[in-house]
Protein backbone atom coordinates (compact mmCIF):
# COMPACT_ATOMS: atom_id res chain seq x y z
CA UNK A 1 0.00 0.00 0.00
CA UNK A 2 1.21 3.48 -0.92
CA UNK A 3 0.90 6.05 1.56
CA UNK A 4 -1.11 9.18 -0.08
CA UNK A 5 0.42 11.65 0.70
CA UNK A 6 4.96 12.89 1.05
CA UNK A 7 3.78 14.10 4.46
CA UNK A 8 2.40 10.42 5.65
CA UNK A 9 5.18 8.74 4.24
CA UNK A 10 7.73 10.64 6.21
CA UNK A 11 5.60 10.57 9.57
CA UNK A 12 6.02 6.61 8.68
CA UNK A 13 9.92 6.43 8.46
CA UNK A 14 10.18 8.45 11.61
CA UNK A 15 8.32 6.26 13.55
CA UNK A 16 10.07 4.08 12.18
CA UNK A 17 13.22 4.81 12.58
CA UNK A 18 12.14 5.87 15.93
CA UNK A 19 11.41 2.08 17.01
CA UNK A 20 14.81 1.21 15.31
CA UNK A 21 16.74 3.15 18.01
CA UNK A 22 13.88 1.32 20.59
CA UNK A 23 15.39 -1.41 19.49
CA UNK A 24 18.75 -0.69 20.05
CA UNK A 25 17.90 1.05 23.30
CA UNK A 26 16.82 -2.46 24.78
CA UNK A 27 19.15 -3.75 25.83
CA UNK A 28 20.92 -0.98 27.24
CA UNK A 29 18.24 2.21 28.39
CA UNK A 30 14.88 1.71 30.01
CA UNK A 31 14.38 5.22 29.68
CA UNK A 32 15.52 5.56 26.03
CA UNK A 33 13.13 2.42 25.22
CA UNK A 34 10.06 4.40 26.79
CA UNK A 35 10.97 7.88 25.23
CA UNK A 36 11.70 6.67 21.66
CA UNK A 37 8.63 3.75 21.89
CA UNK A 38 6.32 6.97 22.82
CA UNK A 39 7.95 8.93 19.93
CA UNK A 40 7.37 6.01 17.47
CA UNK A 41 3.96 5.53 18.50
CA UNK A 42 2.86 9.77 17.82
CA UNK A 43 4.79 9.45 14.73
CA UNK A 44 2.41 7.08 13.36
CA UNK A 45 -0.95 8.35 15.05
CA UNK A 46 0.57 11.48 13.32
CA UNK A 47 0.73 10.36 9.74
CA UNK A 48 -2.90 9.33 9.52
CA UNK A 49 -2.18 5.90 8.47
CA UNK A 50 -4.73 4.74 10.79
CA UNK A 51 -7.26 2.29 8.86
CA UNK A 52 -4.21 0.36 6.72
CA UNK A 53 -2.62 -0.33 10.30
CA UNK A 54 -5.62 -1.79 11.31
CA UNK A 55 -6.81 -3.13 8.30
CA UNK A 56 -3.32 -4.94 9.07
CA UNK A 57 -3.95 -5.78 12.69
CA UNK A 58 -7.31 -7.28 11.62
CA UNK A 59 -5.65 -9.93 9.28
CA UNK A 60 -3.37 -10.90 11.86
CA UNK A 61 -4.44 -13.59 15.03
CA UNK A 62 -1.52 -12.43 17.07
CA UNK A 63 -2.00 -8.77 16.79
CA UNK A 64 -5.58 -8.76 17.42
CA UNK A 65 -5.28 -11.33 20.51
CA UNK A 66 -3.25 -9.14 22.17
CA UNK A 67 -5.31 -5.90 21.82
CA UNK A 68 -8.33 -8.70 22.74
CA UNK A 69 -5.88 -9.37 25.73
CA UNK A 70 -5.64 -5.45 26.89
CA UNK A 71 -9.12 -4.79 25.97
CA UNK A 72 -10.00 -7.90 28.75
CA UNK A 73 -7.34 -5.93 31.21
CA UNK A 74 -9.09 -2.62 30.26
CA UNK A 75 -12.41 -4.23 31.46
CA UNK A 76 -11.04 -5.42 34.36
CA UNK A 77 -10.31 -2.17 36.26
CA UNK A 78 -13.61 -2.20 36.68
CA UNK A 79 -13.54 -4.91 38.96
CA UNK A 80 -10.70 -4.30 40.49
CA UNK A 81 -9.61 -4.27 44.52
CA UNK A 82 -7.06 -1.42 44.07
CA UNK A 83 -8.31 2.33 43.47
CA UNK A 84 -9.11 2.88 39.95
CA UNK A 85 -5.78 5.26 39.43
CA UNK A 86 -3.40 1.78 40.17
CA UNK A 87 -5.36 -0.49 38.52
CA UNK A 88 -5.06 1.71 35.81
CA UNK A 89 -1.39 2.07 36.10
CA UNK A 90 -1.24 -1.44 36.01
CA UNK A 91 -3.06 -1.34 32.97
CA UNK A 92 -0.40 0.61 31.01
CA UNK A 93 2.32 -1.65 31.91
CA UNK A 94 0.60 -3.96 29.45
CA UNK A 95 0.48 -1.37 26.54
CA UNK A 96 3.61 -3.44 24.75
CA UNK A 97 0.53 -5.46 23.58
CA UNK A 98 -0.84 -2.30 21.57
CA UNK A 99 2.00 -1.29 20.25
CA UNK A 100 2.83 -5.01 18.50
CA UNK A 101 0.33 -4.40 15.84
CA UNK A 102 1.46 -0.83 14.82
CA UNK A 103 5.35 -1.87 14.58
CA UNK A 104 4.07 -4.88 12.54
CA UNK A 105 2.15 -2.62 10.10
CA UNK A 106 5.39 -0.57 10.14
CA UNK A 107 8.13 -3.47 9.28
CA UNK A 108 6.32 -4.94 6.20
CA UNK A 109 9.07 -3.06 4.23
CA UNK A 110 12.18 -5.56 4.51
CA UNK A 111 15.03 -2.97 4.67
CA UNK A 112 13.49 -1.35 7.91
CA UNK A 113 12.93 -4.62 9.23
CA UNK A 114 16.71 -5.60 8.45
CA UNK A 115 17.91 -2.36 10.11
CA UNK A 116 15.91 -3.14 13.54
CA UNK A 117 17.15 -6.49 14.10
CA UNK A 118 20.79 -5.23 13.51
CA UNK A 119 19.71 -2.49 15.61
CA UNK A 120 19.21 -4.69 18.21
CA UNK A 121 22.28 -7.11 17.67
CA UNK A 122 24.40 -4.15 18.04
CA UNK A 123 22.83 -2.73 21.10
CA UNK A 124 22.97 -6.56 22.77
CA UNK A 125 26.62 -6.93 21.68
CA UNK A 126 27.54 -3.61 23.09
CA UNK A 127 26.44 -5.18 26.54
CA UNK A 128 28.25 -8.57 25.91
CA UNK A 129 31.44 -6.85 25.79
CA UNK A 130 30.71 -4.83 29.05
CA UNK A 131 29.65 -8.07 30.67
CA UNK A 132 33.00 -9.61 29.77
CA UNK A 133 34.53 -6.24 30.42
CA UNK A 134 33.39 -6.79 33.82
CA UNK A 135 33.98 -10.09 34.22
CA UNK A 136 37.73 -9.62 33.46
CA UNK A 137 38.03 -6.61 35.72
CA UNK A 138 38.91 -4.24 32.61
CA UNK A 139 35.29 -2.52 34.47
CA UNK A 140 34.74 -2.50 38.53
CA UNK A 141 30.96 -3.09 39.50
CA UNK A 142 28.69 -4.47 42.27
CA UNK A 143 25.15 -4.77 42.10
CA UNK A 144 22.78 -3.13 44.61
CA UNK A 145 22.60 -6.86 46.05
CA UNK A 146 26.55 -6.43 46.89
CA UNK A 147 27.40 -8.94 43.92
CA UNK A 148 31.50 -8.60 42.39
CA UNK A 149 32.17 -9.05 38.90
CA UNK A 150 33.51 -12.37 39.54
CA UNK A 151 30.30 -13.07 40.56
CA UNK A 152 27.74 -11.97 38.48
CA UNK A 153 29.02 -10.09 35.32
CA UNK A 154 26.10 -7.53 34.57
CA UNK A 155 25.48 -4.04 33.98
CA UNK A 156 22.36 -1.57 33.14
CA UNK A 157 20.28 -4.87 33.35
CA UNK A 158 19.61 -7.02 35.83
CA UNK A 159 20.37 -10.54 35.68
CA UNK A 160 17.61 -12.03 34.57
CA UNK A 161 16.72 -9.33 32.16
CA UNK A 162 20.41 -9.72 30.70
CA UNK A 163 20.28 -13.26 30.48
CA UNK A 164 17.21 -13.26 28.22
CA UNK A 165 18.83 -10.79 26.02
CA UNK A 166 22.03 -12.41 25.74
CA UNK A 167 20.38 -15.88 25.04
CA UNK A 168 18.55 -14.30 22.12
CA UNK A 169 21.66 -12.69 21.07
CA UNK A 170 23.52 -15.97 20.91
CA UNK A 171 20.42 -17.94 19.19
CA UNK A 172 20.07 -14.96 16.24
CA UNK A 173 23.97 -15.21 15.74
CA UNK A 174 23.85 -18.95 15.40
CA UNK A 175 21.20 -18.70 13.19
CA UNK A 176 22.17 -16.69 10.44
CA UNK A 177 25.94 -17.86 11.28
CA UNK A 178 24.12 -20.87 9.11
CA UNK A 179 22.65 -18.71 6.35
CA UNK A 180 26.15 -16.49 5.60
CA UNK A 181 29.83 -17.69 4.31
CA UNK A 182 33.11 -16.59 4.59
CA UNK A 183 34.15 -14.65 7.72
CA UNK A 184 30.51 -13.62 8.19
CA UNK A 185 29.68 -17.29 9.14
CA UNK A 186 32.51 -17.51 11.66
CA UNK A 187 32.02 -13.90 12.82
CA UNK A 188 28.98 -15.00 13.39
CA UNK A 189 29.17 -18.35 14.88
CA UNK A 190 31.90 -16.30 17.60
CA UNK A 191 29.32 -14.16 18.94
CA UNK A 192 26.99 -16.79 19.29
CA UNK A 193 29.76 -19.06 21.54
CA UNK A 194 30.83 -15.83 23.65
CA UNK A 195 26.95 -15.34 24.25
CA UNK A 196 25.88 -18.44 24.89
CA UNK A 197 29.07 -19.04 27.18
CA UNK A 198 28.17 -15.55 28.60
CA UNK A 199 24.31 -16.77 29.93
CA UNK A 200 25.73 -20.33 31.34
CA UNK A 201 29.28 -19.16 32.91
CA UNK A 202 29.12 -15.45 33.62
CA UNK A 203 25.69 -14.46 35.23
CA UNK A 204 23.47 -15.23 37.75
CA UNK A 205 20.47 -15.51 36.01
CA UNK A 206 18.65 -18.53 35.95
CA UNK A 207 16.02 -17.75 34.25
CA UNK A 208 19.13 -17.40 31.49
CA UNK A 209 20.10 -20.84 31.92
CA UNK A 210 17.16 -21.98 30.88
CA UNK A 211 15.96 -19.93 27.96
CA UNK A 212 19.51 -20.52 26.39
CA UNK A 213 18.61 -24.24 27.24
CA UNK A 214 15.59 -24.19 25.38
CA UNK A 215 16.78 -22.25 22.52
CA UNK A 216 19.77 -24.33 22.09
CA UNK A 217 17.53 -27.64 21.22
CA UNK A 218 15.01 -25.35 19.28
CA UNK A 219 18.11 -23.99 17.14
CA UNK A 220 18.98 -28.10 16.57
CA UNK A 221 15.49 -29.11 16.07
CA UNK A 222 15.25 -26.09 13.44
CA UNK A 223 18.48 -27.13 11.60
CA UNK A 224 18.49 -31.16 12.10
CA UNK A 225 14.94 -32.00 13.77
CA UNK A 226 15.13 -34.53 16.35
CA UNK A 227 18.22 -36.13 15.22
CA UNK A 228 19.46 -32.91 15.88
CA UNK A 229 17.68 -32.59 19.38
CA UNK A 230 19.13 -35.74 20.14
CA UNK A 231 22.87 -35.18 19.83
CA UNK A 232 22.30 -31.53 20.96
CA UNK A 233 20.82 -33.15 24.34
CA UNK A 234 23.90 -35.46 25.15
CA UNK A 235 26.10 -32.38 23.71
CA UNK A 236 24.34 -29.73 26.01
CA UNK A 237 24.13 -32.34 29.02
CA UNK A 238 27.67 -33.07 28.90
CA UNK A 239 28.44 -29.66 28.54
CA UNK A 240 26.31 -28.81 31.47
CA UNK A 241 27.83 -31.59 33.62
CA UNK A 242 31.30 -30.15 33.25
CA UNK A 243 30.02 -26.96 33.70
CA UNK A 244 28.55 -28.01 37.23
CA UNK A 245 32.25 -29.56 38.24
CA UNK A 246 34.58 -26.45 37.23
CA UNK A 247 31.99 -23.19 36.70
CA UNK A 248 31.55 -22.18 40.23
CA UNK A 249 28.91 -19.11 39.45
CA UNK A 250 26.92 -21.98 37.52
CA UNK A 251 27.38 -24.51 39.88
CA UNK A 252 26.43 -22.31 43.12
CA UNK A 253 23.27 -21.08 41.32
CA UNK A 254 22.07 -24.74 40.15
CA UNK A 255 22.95 -25.51 43.94
CA UNK A 256 21.04 -22.55 45.34
CA UNK A 257 17.63 -23.60 43.43
CA UNK A 258 17.72 -27.25 44.74
CA UNK A 259 18.22 -26.06 48.04
CA UNK A 260 16.31 -23.44 48.22
CA UNK A 261 13.12 -25.31 46.44
CA UNK A 262 13.88 -28.25 49.05
CA UNK A 263 13.86 -25.94 52.34
CA UNK A 264 10.88 -23.72 51.34
CA UNK A 265 8.65 -25.44 53.92
CA UNK A 266 10.82 -25.01 56.57
CA UNK A 267 12.38 -21.71 56.59
CA UNK A 268 11.56 -19.19 59.42
CA UNK A 269 10.03 -17.01 57.10
CA UNK A 270 8.00 -18.77 53.79
CA UNK A 271 9.74 -17.26 50.75
CA UNK A 272 12.91 -15.86 52.43
CA UNK A 273 14.60 -17.28 49.19
CA UNK A 274 14.49 -15.91 45.61
CA UNK A 275 13.05 -19.98 44.52
CA UNK A 276 11.13 -19.87 48.02
CA UNK A 277 9.15 -16.57 47.32
CA UNK A 278 8.32 -17.63 43.76
CA UNK A 279 7.14 -20.83 44.93
CA UNK A 280 5.06 -19.18 48.12
CA UNK A 281 3.67 -16.36 45.49
CA UNK A 282 2.69 -19.62 43.82
CA UNK A 283 1.09 -21.67 46.10
CA UNK A 284 -0.66 -18.46 47.74
CA UNK A 285 -2.60 -17.39 44.34
CA UNK A 286 -3.47 -20.84 43.58
CA UNK A 287 -5.05 -21.30 47.21
CA UNK A 288 -6.86 -17.44 46.59
CA UNK A 289 -7.41 -18.63 42.96
CA UNK A 290 -9.39 -21.83 44.03
CA UNK A 291 -11.39 -19.65 46.28
CA UNK A 292 -12.11 -17.12 43.31
CA UNK A 293 -12.48 -19.10 40.24
CA UNK A 294 -14.45 -16.66 37.91
CA UNK A 295 -13.32 -12.79 37.07
CA UNK A 296 -9.95 -12.46 39.55
CA UNK A 297 -9.07 -9.78 41.29
CA UNK A 298 -9.37 -7.59 38.74
CA UNK A 299 -6.30 -5.37 36.91
CA UNK A 300 -3.58 -4.85 39.20
CA UNK A 301 -5.00 -6.49 41.92
CA UNK A 302 -2.71 -8.91 42.36
CA UNK A 303 -1.13 -7.65 45.21
CA UNK A 304 -4.50 -7.52 46.98
CA UNK A 305 -5.14 -11.31 46.17
CA UNK A 306 -1.64 -11.93 47.44
CA UNK A 307 -2.33 -9.88 51.09
CA UNK A 308 -5.66 -11.66 51.58
CA UNK A 309 -4.09 -15.31 51.04
CA UNK A 310 -1.36 -14.47 53.39
CA UNK A 311 -4.07 -13.31 56.21
CA UNK A 312 -2.04 -14.36 59.89
CA UNK A 313 1.44 -14.87 58.23
CA UNK A 314 3.71 -12.45 59.65
CA UNK A 315 4.51 -9.10 57.64
CA UNK A 316 7.71 -10.66 55.52
CA UNK A 317 4.79 -11.67 53.07
CA UNK A 318 1.77 -10.21 54.24
CA UNK A 319 2.37 -6.64 52.95
CA UNK A 320 1.26 -5.01 50.14
CA UNK A 321 5.04 -4.31 49.13
CA UNK A 322 4.27 -7.75 47.09
CA UNK A 323 3.41 -6.79 43.81
CA UNK A 324 3.85 -9.68 40.82
CA UNK A 325 4.22 -13.21 41.56
CA UNK A 326 7.51 -13.67 39.07
CA UNK A 327 4.88 -15.43 36.52
CA UNK A 328 2.77 -14.16 33.98
CA UNK A 329 0.77 -16.96 33.65
CA UNK A 330 -0.34 -16.74 37.45
CA UNK A 331 -0.11 -13.24 37.09
CA UNK A 332 -2.89 -13.02 34.32
CA UNK A 333 -4.92 -15.76 36.08
CA UNK A 334 -5.03 -13.80 39.15
CA UNK A 335 -6.28 -10.38 37.80
CA UNK A 336 -8.50 -11.63 35.18
CA UNK A 337 -9.63 -15.50 36.35
CA UNK A 338 -9.20 -18.47 33.84
CA UNK A 339 -10.09 -16.14 30.75
CA UNK A 340 -6.51 -14.21 31.43
CA UNK A 341 -4.37 -17.20 31.76
CA UNK A 342 -6.52 -18.75 28.65
CA UNK A 343 -6.10 -15.42 26.52
CA UNK A 344 -2.56 -15.44 26.96
CA UNK A 345 -1.85 -18.88 26.44
CA UNK A 346 -3.97 -18.65 23.24
CA UNK A 347 -1.77 -15.63 22.27
CA UNK A 348 1.49 -17.53 22.70
CA UNK A 349 0.17 -20.49 20.92
CA UNK A 350 -0.73 -18.96 17.88
CA UNK A 351 1.95 -16.94 17.96
CA UNK A 352 4.29 -19.62 17.44
CA UNK A 353 2.06 -21.57 15.06
CA UNK A 354 1.68 -18.30 12.65
CA UNK A 355 5.60 -17.90 13.22
CA UNK A 356 6.34 -21.13 11.11
CA UNK A 357 4.48 -19.44 8.20
CA UNK A 358 7.13 -16.95 8.10
CA UNK A 359 9.62 -16.71 5.34
CA UNK A 360 13.10 -17.17 5.56
CA UNK A 361 15.04 -17.25 8.68
CA UNK A 362 12.44 -15.20 10.11
CA UNK A 363 10.34 -18.34 11.05
CA UNK A 364 13.27 -19.38 12.87
CA UNK A 365 13.77 -16.67 15.17
CA UNK A 366 10.45 -15.70 15.59
CA UNK A 367 9.16 -19.23 16.83
CA UNK A 368 12.84 -19.10 18.71
CA UNK A 369 11.47 -15.67 20.42
CA UNK A 370 8.25 -16.99 21.33
CA UNK A 371 9.27 -19.73 22.98
CA UNK A 372 12.45 -17.75 24.91
CA UNK A 373 9.38 -15.52 26.34
CA UNK A 374 6.61 -18.65 26.66
CA UNK A 375 9.83 -20.27 29.23
CA UNK A 376 10.66 -16.96 30.01
CA UNK A 377 7.17 -16.08 31.44
CA UNK A 378 7.29 -19.33 33.64
CA UNK A 379 9.33 -17.60 36.60
CA UNK A 380 9.11 -13.88 35.28
CA UNK A 381 6.10 -11.52 34.63
CA UNK A 382 7.48 -10.71 31.48
CA UNK A 383 5.00 -8.45 29.58
CA UNK A 384 4.28 -6.50 32.83
CA UNK A 385 8.61 -5.78 33.00
CA UNK A 386 8.96 -2.94 30.89
CA UNK A 387 12.73 -4.30 28.77
CA UNK A 388 10.99 -7.61 28.25
CA UNK A 389 7.05 -6.11 27.15
CA UNK A 390 9.15 -4.07 24.67
CA UNK A 391 10.74 -7.21 23.00
CA UNK A 392 7.02 -8.29 22.42
CA UNK A 393 6.30 -5.41 20.98
CA UNK A 394 9.17 -4.15 19.26
CA UNK A 395 11.01 -7.30 18.17
CA UNK A 396 8.05 -9.88 18.10
CA UNK A 397 6.06 -7.05 16.18
CA UNK A 398 8.59 -6.35 13.25
CA UNK A 399 9.91 -10.09 12.97
CA UNK A 400 6.00 -10.51 12.15
CA UNK A 401 5.88 -7.74 9.65
CA UNK A 402 7.41 -10.16 7.54
CA UNK A 403 3.86 -11.95 7.29
CA UNK A 404 2.54 -12.24 3.98
CA UNK A 405 0.05 -9.41 4.17
CA UNK A 406 -2.45 -8.51 1.13
CA UNK A 407 -2.43 -5.08 -0.11
CA UNK A 408 -4.90 -2.52 0.48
Amino acid sequence: MTPPSVYAQRMLDAARACLVVTAASLPLSTAATNAFAVLAFLCWALSGQWRPAFGAIAAEPVAWLGYVLFAALAAGIAWSRVPAQEAAGALLKYRELLLFGITMFLFADARWRARLLGAFFAGTLVLLVLSYAIRFGLLHYADERGFSSAENAVLLKNPITHGFIVSLLAFGAAVYALRCAGWHRWAFALVAFLAAVNVWFAVQGRTGYVVMTVLFLWFAYSRWSLKGVAAAAVGLALLLAAAYQWAPVFQTRVSQVVAEAHDYRYQAHPGETSIGSRLHFWNRSAQWMARHPLLGAGTGGWSEAFYEATEGEDGFMHNRDRNHPHNEYVHLAVQLGPSGLALFIALLVVAFRRAGRLSGEYAVLAQGFILAFAVGSLFNDLLFDTTEGHMWAVLGGALFGAAPRKES
